[in-house]
């Protein structure tokens, strides 16, 4: 029985979360800032669905479908975990939150930034001239890359046939990504620019894309422990051996880049990205040992 969850716990954590998903659809109304984030959200899943009823469909009557059906299957439900972020914003996960009575912690994160770095670290960048457009135009990009990553590196394996590596990746992803939406809820943090706002806006902050995404799709208190941070150092941890020199220098680079976007950027703490690094050591201890004896060996 236990070997049968280790081997079914991607389904079951899956399954579970659009169940909840399922749920709050039914019995809660998503808040959107602007009526645009309610009709792309209603487009991109009826597109979605329409597309894997087709490819199931085209699977069953065409067997040259099914290589195709069977790339969704191993990288879809790592698709539906990266995206499922946003339901935490639309369906304001906030109030269980505020039921359970948790105060923001920003105050606390503050002062452990103050305490290990001498200030959050954000503000070295102006102190050190490197907030400049251009500067953060490259950030901004190095921060976006970060939920693509995952499926990068699925895709790799399951180009290069490593089922077995594709499943440990994934399952350590699973495991972080849903237990790091838990921690948003119950450890809110807010990031640095709540208790600093009278920092000069950057750049792309004043743009309508960053404002749409901000108003209708970012959690509020997303900031601890600092995914961003933790998830592309994970991959890294477990390829190691599994990657040719050179994709794994550039892969090491993009994560250093990815770490930096979080400071540059004014989103994260410093403690927030030190707890992402621990977040990830124990994601990396843990994912092997919930899978089936055979893989894990």
């Amino acid at each position: 029985m236990l070997n049968f969850i280790r081997r079914r716990l991607d389904e079951v954590l899956t399954g579970l979360f659009l169940i909840l998903v399922l749920l709050l659809i039914l019995f809660c109304s998503a808040h959107y800032a602007t009526p645009g984030g309610r009709s792309f959200t209603q487009w991109t899943f009826s597109i979605v669905v329409l597309l894997f009823a087709l490819l199931l469909v085209a699977a069953r009557f065409t067997p040259l479908v099914q290589p195709l059906l069977r790339v969704v299957l191993e990288i879809g439900p790592m698709l539906v975990a990266v995206l499922g972020y946003v339901s935490l914003k639309l369906y304001d996960a906030s109030t269980i939150t505020a039921w359970l009575g948790i105060p923001s912690l920003d105050r606390y994160m503050m002062a452990a930034d103050v305490a290990l770095f001498g200030k959050t670290p954000y503000l070295w960048f102006s102190q050190w001239g490197l907030d400049s457009p251009a500067f953060v135009q490259v950030m901004s990009s190095f921060y976006g890359l970060y939920p693509f990553t995952p499926l990068i590196a699925l895709a790799w394996f399951y180009y290069k046939g490593d089922m077995q590596q594709l499943r440990l990746i994934r399952r350590a992803l699973f495991i972080s990504l849903y237990c790091g939406y838990c921690c948003y809820i119950l450890l809110p943090v807010s990031g640095p620019l709540t208790l600093i706002p009278q920092a000069a806006p950057l750049l792309i902050q004043s743009t309508t894309t960053y404002a749409f995404l901000m108003d209708n799709y970012r959690f509020a208190t997303d900031c601890f422990p600092s995914l961003h941070t933790a998830n592309p150092w994970l991959i890294v941890f477990l390829c190691r051996g599994k990657l040719p020199r050179w994709l794994m220098a550039a892969a090491i680079a993009v994560c250093a880049c990815i770490t930096l976007s979080t400071f540059a950027l004014r989103f994260h703490y410093g403690i927030d990205d030190l707890a992402g690094l621990a977040w990830a050591s124990l994601m990396a201890f843990i994912a092997p040992r919930t899978l089936p004896r055979e893989a894990a060996e």
